[in-house]
């Protein structure tokens, strides 16, 4: 009998898991600042300000960072609650600046839902950022390879500088 054990060190696996952290928290910002499409249908986005074509600071991508880190753990007790609330793991995406995203939620899941909306909005506003910045970043990322590298690299010190 041939067997294969694969052996993670400890700092290789916290690496990994930081790396998985990073892109599972970037791809629940872009759908809870509705900057990714519903399957059931797309969504344009569009920006009309010239200030959304900035080019993205250190400071900013650190203050995105920061709120990105901040608003996860948030986001995954609201989602969950709604999930309990609903029972179900099929939630309809919920874009904060679309209310109508999750006005067919119940009630309870609906309070729930706005109030983590009005949690993000004062988080990314105590990391230095408006909502609307936060948002063009968040656009930003999706078209910007090297944005998306500073940002992710960002997190992944922030992540580190907390573990130790």
């Amino acid at each position: 009998m041939i067997s294969y054990r694969h052996i993670v060190s400890g700092h290789h696996f916290r690496r990994m898991l930081s790396r998985s952290l990073v892109i599972a928290t970037l791809s629940s910002v872009s759908v809870v600042s509705g900057l990714v499409p519903n399957l059931a249908g797309s969504r344009k986005v569009e920006f009309s300000s010239v200030a959304y074509a900035q080019a993205v600071s250190n400071a900013e991508v650190t203050n995105y960072a920061r709120s990105v880190l901040v608003m996860e753990p948030v986001r995954q007790t609201a989602f969950n609650e709604i999930k309990r609330i609903i029972s179900s793991d099929n939630i309809p995406p919920i874009v904060c600046n679309q209310p109508r995203s999750f006005s067919s939620l119940p009630t309870d899941a609906r309070n729930i839902a706005v109030e983590f909306c009005k949690r993000s909005r004062q988080i990314v506003e105590s990391n230095g950022l408006t909502i609307n910045r936060f948002n063009a970043i968040t656009v930003n990322l999706q078209s910007d390879a090297q944005l998306e590298r500073r940002v992710k690299n960002e997190l992944l010190r922030l992540q580190n500088a907390s573990a130790n």
